[in-house]
């Protein structure tokens, strides 16, 4: 929508009812007879947010309704809700409502509510926040999307960016796409639109892919601002005008902004806005606002502070390119972005009200090769970052997670996590010659604990209702006497199957038992663990081991690792993984070999 009043580069955000192909309507209008009311996740305009955070002042709301109708612009403050302004539109057309000085205001949220008054009055067509004054500086957004064989989710974000510039037509000026295609074998239809920069590039996972993303950004003499994003992602494309918005209008030159991710399954549900990292805890990542139902009227119109993260993951995360002066570690998937978020980005980040992307859930996607990765990749990362970290943090968190794991029956699980260790334990020569490609090849091929349809047997078993947590804990702790039930003989073991969610470890469970049905709470997919003792005590030696050479040999490698890590990120080091000159990595223009 374009305003008569102000020109598009003054649009904050975009006000937009319900489409035929909307996920969840109700994130995006609520519908109760005659009145059409804004007061939603993607409705409200989050106006204590941008008080802090930028220098818009004069504020209007600019409405398109199809007839005759009464428009209301209603103020949030502390839950309690106030009429700011009003006006009664006799026929179709735009109407422009001053709604305040924001600077002066201590409002929390505004928005709009549309009352017909019979039934074939107006509705709100669409609509948008916008600001009086002119941006305080020009914003040239590049998105960087890496993809390995993900073209239906990549084509359908780059129609939805085509559709967006047609409603936006400033957003042509300000956004480009760059697809750094891992798998080269992607081909975006041709378009009157926007044309996406294709790179072709080595499978070198997320890492590699963001990072020659971001030297192509970092060279192109076009870029302010790089907005990292996953491949495997639904886009509400909204987050881009109000991204782009933000940079524009913000105080401080070095904001970051996070878009918060969406359970694809449950489209109204939260699933995390950001993160923390608590390094020396069994399991570091803490979401921020993890399953917050994002219909509530009080999650949506309420104002909080910004949370102080660590760090942003990659599936929206956007930052000024002044901020990127270095690559992501290559560690092909699994920690780039936390490292990323700990060394550059996270302290600047916030997150916005309709800044989003709905991505599938991530308790399909975990198993022994996100161990494997994570226990390796998190442990460069904390060895880069934390003056403190010494080697019995990993021996705490390694036997903790590890014992879970192995007492869970869920042995490939704790070898992964070992093979990781081992690796790390290599030191930076691991790093210098691996071949990112065949490493992932080799780890993903684990059958073990890799979530698959059920057969009609194991189908019909479901999850029993969930155990207090007092009695899990005892069942908990009566493992470790027990060694996980390895030392008792088998007529103390159950024969019947356990049952438990796909994402527990059930160590309680797994104690008096011979074999577990782990299943998705939703889907009919699952896998099933089956105790093998001789297995158990070679893997307990396996953990002895590598516990002794991490004791050993830390000290070494943390001095090793930081001295190496300049090296590590350079646009040399990654030249030479993506097989180019380094003339040719840095003229933006050059495919990989």
């Amino acid at each position: 929508m374009s305003s008569a009043a102000f020109p598009d580069v003054n649009l904050l955000q975009r006000i937009l009812p319900a489409r035929a192909d909307t996920l969840e309507p109700p994130l995006y209008e609520r519908i109760a007879g005659n009145v059409q009311s804004f007061d939603t996740y993607f409705g409200v305009f989050p106006a204590a947010r941008w008080r802090r955070k930028s220098a818009v002042n004069a504020l209007h709301a600019v409405l398109e309704v199809s007839g005759p109708c009464e428009i209301e612009v209603v103020a949030a403050k502390r839950l309690k809700e106030s009429i700011v302004a009003t006006h009664v539109a006799q026929s179709a057309g735009v109407v422009n409502m001053r709604v305040c000085d924001l600077q002066d205001t201590t409002v929390d949220s505004y928005y709009v509510s549309v009352r017909r008054s019979n039934d074939s009055g107006g509705r709100l067509v669409t609509g948008g926040w916008y600001a009086g004054a002119a941006p305080l500086r020009e914003v040239r957004m590049n998105a960087v999307i890496t993809t390995f064989n993900r073209q239906p989710y990549v084509l359908a974000n780059v129609e939805r960016m085509r559709q967006l510039i047609t409603e936006v037509p400033s957003i042509e000026q300000s956004f480009r796409a760059t697809i750094v295609d891992n798998g080269r074998n992607l081909e975006v239809p041709a378009s009157t639109g926007m044309s996406p920069t294709l790179i072709p590039n080595p499978n070198l996972g997320g890492a590699g892919g963001f990072a020659r993303g971001l030297i192509h950004a970092r060279n192109d003499g076009w870029t302010t601002h790089v907005l990292f994003m996953d491949d495997d992602i639904s886009l509400e494309v909204e987050s881009l005008v109000r991204t782009i918005a933000m940079f524009r209008y913000a105080t401080d030159d070095k904001l970051c902004i996070h878009g918060a991710m969406i359970s694809e399954e449950i489209p109204w549900m939260q699933f995390e806005a950001g993160a923390h990292y608590a390094w020396r805890y069994t399991y570091p990542l803490r979401a921020v606002g993890r399953e917050d139902d994002l219909r509530d009227r009080i999650t949506v119109l309420a104002d909080e502070l910004e949370p102080k993260f660590e760090y942003t993951a990659w599936w929206y995360t956007a930052f000024p390119i002044a901020v990127g002066k270095e690559n992501p570690v290559p560690v092909f998937v699994r920690g780039d972005d936390v490292a990323f978020g700990l060394m550059h980005t996270g302290e600047h980040s916030i997150t916005m009200k309709g800044v989003a992307v709905w991505h599938a859930d991530f308790a399909l996607k975990n198993g022994p090769m996100t161990l494997y990765y994570e226990t390796r990749n998190m442990l460069l990362v904390e060895t880069l970052v934390y003056d403190q970290h010494k080697w019995y943090h990993t021996a705490y968190r390694t036997l903790s997670f590890g014992f879970r794991n192995i007492f869970s029956l869920r042995y490939a699980s704790l070898e992964y996590m070992l093979k990781g260790l081992d690796h790390y334990l290599e030191g930076p020569d691991f790093w210098r010659n691996v071949d990112h490609a065949a490493m992932h090849d080799e780890v993903r091929v684990c059958p073990e604990e890799k979530a698959g349809p059920l057969n009609a047997e194991l189908s019909a078993i479901q999850i029993p209702p969930g155990i207090p947590k007092p009695i899990r804990l005892i069942g908990f702790i009566a493992a470790v006497p027990l060694v996980g039930g390895y030392i008792l003989p088998q007529w103390m073991r159950s024969k019947k199957m356990g049952v438990a969610p796909i994402n527990s470890r059930a160590v309680g469970l797994a104690t008096r038992r011979n074999s577990i049905l782990h299943r998705h709470p939703r889907l009919d997919e699952g896998y099933v663990l089956v105790r093998d003792t001789p297995r158990f005590w070679r893997d307990m030696k396996a953990l002895r081991v590598s516990l002794m050479r991490l004791r050993r040999d830390y000290p070494r490698l943390k001095r090793e690792y930081r001295a190496y890590y300049p090296e590590m990120v350079s646009d040399e080091a990654w030249a030479k993984r993506f097989g180019v000159s380094i003339d040719d990595l840095r003229s933006s223009s050059a495919p990989a070999k």
